[in-house]
Formats: structure tokens, sequence, C-alpha cells
């Protein structure tokens, strides 16, 4: 564990402020979720909640799936990392997405488009995209990308929503 030297003071509701500066560094935004957890020394740990954590596995299953039969990449992310990608770029998974993702995912919306795409602080991409969000209750908890050598078909971005309204109504299950 990291000591950061900040110390807060628990007020009469039994709340305590986190700095700005450490939600800022864990990309902490209003509203979002934090899971409470207890060790065994009786420390308090906050971790950030995510549902769409808890698809790792089964996302990863997905976007081999979608690779073999479409022979492109597909990539799964919640709303700060790569939780699952397929096959040779699977070096993604557990790195953070860039600040161009988090603001597609921001937008909502379904985007396809041709060019360079930065999928994280260091790593480029040249290639056709596209992108669709899930939703889960009315929240934006991750995206699906869609990575192609080629121009994307219409069957390919009916597939990629497909894979993001699955995911969203696996989520709220």
């Amino acid at each position: 564990m990291k000591a950061t030297g900040i110390i807060r003071r628990i007020d009469d509701l039994g709340r305590i402020v986190i700095p700005k500066e450490i939600r800022r560094n864990l990309r902490l935004k209003n509203g979002e979720n934090l899971e409470i957890f207890i060790d065994e020394n009786e420390n308090i740990i906050l971790k950030k909640y995510n549902q769409i954590d808890k698809l790792k596995e089964f996302g990863q299953n997905i976007a081999d799936a979608f690779s073999n039969i479409t022979k492109n990449n597909l990539f799964i992310t919640n709303t700060d990392t790569f939780i699952a990608a397929s096959g040779h770029k699977s070096n993604y998974i557990g790195k953070d997405i860039s600040d161009d993702l988090i603001s597609l995912i921001v937008s909502r919306g379904d985007i396809k488009m041709e060019g360079a795409i930065k999928m994280t602080a260091a790593e480029n991409e040249q290639g056709f995209f596209a992108f669709s969000p899930i939703i889960a209750s009315g929240d934006v908890i991750g995206s699906v990308i869609l990575l192609a050598d080629q121009a994307i078909r219409d069957e390919e971005l009916k597939l990629l929503k497909i894979i993001s309204t699955f995911l969203a109504r696996y989520i709220e299950e």
C-alpha cells in the first residue's frame, strides 16, 4: 500500500472526502460507485466498482469468437481499461484506454471511421474502426471496438451492436 500523507476527518454523517488528486489519479468521476473491503488487518480498502469487470472471461470468449469468424480484431473495455482483446492484440488487456477512447465512450454513440486511433497513451492503431458503447441501466459502462484491415461491412456493424447490447443486458440481469 502507498502512503499519501493525506489525512481526512470523518464528518458527523460518517463521510470522508477523497482528495481531488487521488480521484484524478484513479480516474474516479462524480457519481461512480466504490466497493468497500476490509482486509485481515482491519484496513478499509476502497476499489472502483465496475459492473463490466465481472464479464472478463465471458467477454474474452466473445472477442475470440468474433475474431475467428470475421478475421478482425475486437476489443471490450470498461470505462478505464481493456478487459478483452482478440488474437495478437491481447497485449492490450489490462492497459488503460486513451483519453480519445474515453471521449468516444462519453459520447454514447455508435461510430465508424478510418485512419489512426489512439488506443492507449502510448499506442496507436491504423485501419478501419467501429465503436459501440455498452449502456446498462442508462449508464455507459464500457465499449466494444472493432479494428479491421479492410472497410467494415454492414453485417459486422450489426454484430458489433448486437455484442454491445447483449453485454449490457447480461449486466442488467
